[in-house]
This record gives structure tokens, C-alpha cells and sequence, in this order.
């Protein structure tokens, strides 16, 4: 199929333009990328002024776009839906041999022709898409095969994934000396456009040559559409199903929204997208750094790397930057955790504050009976208390404990002569004696354990 259709594309003059009209001739029209300072001189619209008699930049006739450019756009608004037979592109050659000498041969090598009822072209059709030509075969004119309906003709071209085949230039570029797109207006059909569409076309839309419609009204079938249903059950067959739309319902849908049907003529999501996809029809996925529903939403900086998400769910790629939290790191860290993906948990900051979402310093200092930058070692060395500053008292340790680390409280009993729940108060009715009999061995153990 793909040489027949580079085949029809070299025969230039397979059909005569004077069968159809030049519905281009003097619309509107934009570029990608202008070449600075010369919009009057090589701007869009010298795609379709009808004059192409000089094919160089000195002659103005051609639209050059500018320079060390990765992609170039151009396109032209015909006014309305129109049937497209073909359309006519005339390339810059500044009057030199067209052979692999030709820098501008070289430009033009791998376009892309689009044909769409919108400024998008992923919500049309792709007309034609060079991947076979070379230096040697391309024409310095060729005739694109574009049988459809729609409003936009988009001519584009990319120098995006290296390497590049052989002989295509290092940049993209829009060289277009002229464009001239054919076809009928007024839903009609036939080299002169004389033979309305069957009234039964939905939309009056047929095929430029055969007359076939592109749909059917409701209740009607066949190529022509003439086919008439009677009864209601079939004429419920006449729409597509099953995610499917257009002639014959060949055509799949794209992700609509929630994998609901597209319109079974046009193919478009009449509620919106589905989450990682955007357009008419919901078959272009969103750009870097988008994502959701219609891609609606912006990835977030705050993502490890900032700005590049998962497409359908928002996750960022690598996790979050330190201070914010999965999944979409929108928000920063809280209920006491800090660090990258909020993964860490904070110490026992002063007035149960939040630490430092990056650091995880308590700015206010500890609670009681903490100690460090981040609140999260006990006192120790027999101390308790506000920043460990307050003294154990006369506790009995048995294993080496020392007393509670926020209370002060002993963990077992006192020694003989205090009491309370720190044993701090004295025992008037033992001696001083007994006191110290009872302490050292607590404290032999203590150094045993330390």
C-alpha cells in the first residue's frame, strides 16, 4: 500500500487540478516558527497566493521559516468542511538542481501531510506521512491523496529522534512555495463537483469520487444510503458499538471519558477524555508534564523530577522532592513526618510542633525528656525533664534503668530512707546507716552496667 501510494504521489500529474477547486487560494493561514523580521516578506501566506513562478528566497513567493528548529507547522483554514481529492505542495529549490546537492531537497525529506476540523492534528486524519523517499526519488512537487472531509490542511516535519535517515537535514523547516488544496465545495461530488451527495448522507458528507456516504441517517444504510430500514430494532444496528465509529464502524474510539462510546459518526468524546489523554477524540496522549482527565492537571514541581509525572494518575517520576508527600506531592509533609516522600518521622518537638519538613530539626527545641537537633533521643545520664536538665532521684535499680525520662518517675521502688513517686522526700525513721547499706549495692550494679 505505502508504494503504491508514494506511486500515485510521483505520477504529479495523475489528476488535473483545473477538476477541482483550489479551496486554499487566499485563506488564512499560520506557521510554527517565523523567520524573525520577515513575516511580510516569507510569511505564511505566500503558501497560497498562487504564485510560485519564483522559487527562492529573493523571489518572496515562498513562506521560510526559522532557522535550527526541531519541528515546523504550517497550516491553512479552508473557511469550512469541505471534500478534499488531493493536495498540491510546491518546495523552495532557489533554482538549483534538485539532487542530493539541494539543501533544501534535504529539508523536505520525511513531511507529513494532515487534514482536520480542528487546529490540532491528531483530531484529523494523517494523509500522508514520507518514510520511504530519498534524495535521489523525492519530487520537487508532489500531489498528496487526501480523500476526506475536514477544515485544516497542516503540513509538519520533525528532526526529533536521532539518527536521521541518510540525506535529511540536520533542522526542520517550513519551505512551502505553494500549497494548493482540491476538492468540492457545497456536499458535492464528481470531477467538477457537479453530483450532490446522496440525501441521505449523515451530514451530507460523501466520498469525493465514488459518492459513497461517510454515514448514514438514522434509519437508512447501504454505500449510497439508500437502503431504507423499517423496522426499529435494526435501525438501532445503524449506529456503532463497541468503541467503535465512521464508515462501517471501522474506525476505533479513542479514551473517552470512563470508556464510554464516541459519537458513531465523528469519533468524538462527547463527555471528555479519560485520565492520560486529550483532543476531540481522546487519542492523543498528554504532553510532558500534564496528566488526568483531559490532561487537565500540572504535574507538580515539587516531583523529584520536577514537572514529570505518570500521565493517567499524576504519581511523579522518582518520588518527591524532601518535604512532600506521595503520591502527587502537592502537599507537604504533616502528622509528624519529614524528609523525601515525607518518609521519616519526627522527634518530640516542644508543644508537639511539626519538625522542619526537609531537615526534621525541631526550630522550638524538645518536649520534655528529649534531647538532640530533632527531639528524638531520651535523657539519659540519670537526668529527666525539660531539655534533661532536672535530676533522678534516690531510685532502687535493679537492672540498670534509670528513672522515666519525661516524669522522672523511679521505675521499681526507693531506697530505704525516701519515698513519693520520684523518691525524693526522706524517711525520718531510717537511719543513716541502714540508708547507705541498702545504696551500695545499687550502685555496684550500676557500674557493672555501665
Amino acid at each position: 500500500m505505502e508504494r503504491t501510494l508514494q506511486l500515485l504521489i510521483v505520477l504529479t500529474s495523475f489528476v488535473s487540478n483545473k477538476a477541482y477547486e483550489n479551496l486554499a487560494l487566499h485563506k488564512p493561514t499560520w506557521q510554527l516558527y517565523p523567520f524573525p523580521t520577515a513575516e511580510l516578506t516569507w510569511g505564511s501566506d505566500k503558501a497560497v497566493d498562487g504564485l510560485y513562478t519564483n522559487l527562492s528566497a529573493g523571489g518572496e513567493q515562498c513562506v521560510i521559516s526559522d532557522n535550527t528548529r526541531s519541528t515546523a507547522e504550517w497550516r491553512v483554514d479552508l473557511g469550512g468542511v469541505f471534500s478534499i481529492h488531493h493536495v498540491f505542495i510546491q518546495y523552495r529549490t532557489d533554482g538549483l538542481d534538485w539532487d542530493e546537492r539541494n539543501d533544501h531537497l534535504m529539508r523536505f525529506l520525511g513531511f507529513s501531510v494532515y487534514l482536520s476540523n480542528t487546529t490540532d492534528k491528531h483530531d484529523g486524519v494523517l494523509c500522508f506521512h514520507d518514510k520511504n523517499y530519498t534524495s535521489v526519488t523525492i519530487p520537487n512537487h508532489v500531489n498528496i491523496p487526501c480523500r476526506y472531509h475536514g477544515r485544516y490542511v497542516i503540513y509538519y516535519n520533525n528532526r526529533t529522534h536521532r539518527p536521521y535517515p541518510d540525506g535529511y537535514s540536520r533542522f526542520a523547516h517550513n519551505e512551502l512555495c505553494e500549497v494548493e488544496v482540491y476538492g468540492c465545495r457545497f456536499k458535492k461530488y464528481g470531477e467538477n463537483c457537479s453530483i450532490p451527495c446522496p440525501q441521505n448522507c449523515q451530514e451530507s458528507n460523501c466520498d469525493i469520487v465514488t459518492g459513497a456516504c461517510r454515514g448514514c441517517v438514522s434509519g437508512y444504510t447501504g454505500q449510497m444510503c439508500t437502503e431504507e430500514y423499517y423496522r426499529v430494532d435494526l435501525m438501532k444496528i445503524t449506529e456503532c458499538r463497541n468503541n467503535t465509529y465512521g464508515f462501517e464502524c471501522r474506525e476505533i474510539c479513542g479514551n473517552c471519558m470512563h470508556g464510554e462510546q464516541c459519537h458513531h459518526v465523528t469519533g468524538i468524546c462527547l463527555r471528555g477524555c479519560d485520565k492520560g489523554r486529550k483532543g476531540a477524540k481522546c487519542k492523543q496522549v498528554c504532553p510532558v508534564g500534564r496528566f488526568g482527565y483531559n490532561c487537565q492537571k500540572n504535574c507538580s514541581i515539587n516531583c523529584f523530577v520536577p514537572e514529570r509525572c505518570n500521565r493517567v494518575t499524576g504519581l511523579c517520576e522518582g518520588g518527591c522532592q524532601v518535604g512532600w508527600s506521595l503520591p502527587t506531592c502537592d502537599t507537604k509533609c504533616d502528622n509528624r513526618m519529614y524528609g523525601r516522600n515525607c518518609s521519616e518521622t519526627c522527634g518530640f518537638c516542644s508543644g508537639k510542633e511539626q519538625c522542619h519538613v526537609i531537615n526534621g530539626i525541631c526550630a522550638n527545641g524538645c518536649s520534655d525528656g528529649y534531647l538532640g537537633n530533632r527531639c528524638s533521643e531520651v535523657c539519659r545520664n540519670n537526668t529527666y525533664g525539660s531539655d534533661c536538665s532536672l535530676s533522678c532521684g534516690n531510685c532502687l535499680y535493679l537492672y540498670g534503668e534509670q528513672c522515666h525520662h519525661v516524669t522522672g518517675h523511679c521505675p521499681r521502688d526507693c531506697v530505704t530512707g525516701f519515698q513519693g513517686d520520684r523518691c525524693m522526700e526522706g524517711n525520718e525513721d531510717e537511719s543513716p546507716a541502714k540508708v547507705a547499706y541498702e545504696l551500695v549495692p545499687a550502685a555496684i550494679h550500676m557500674h557493672e552496667q555501665s
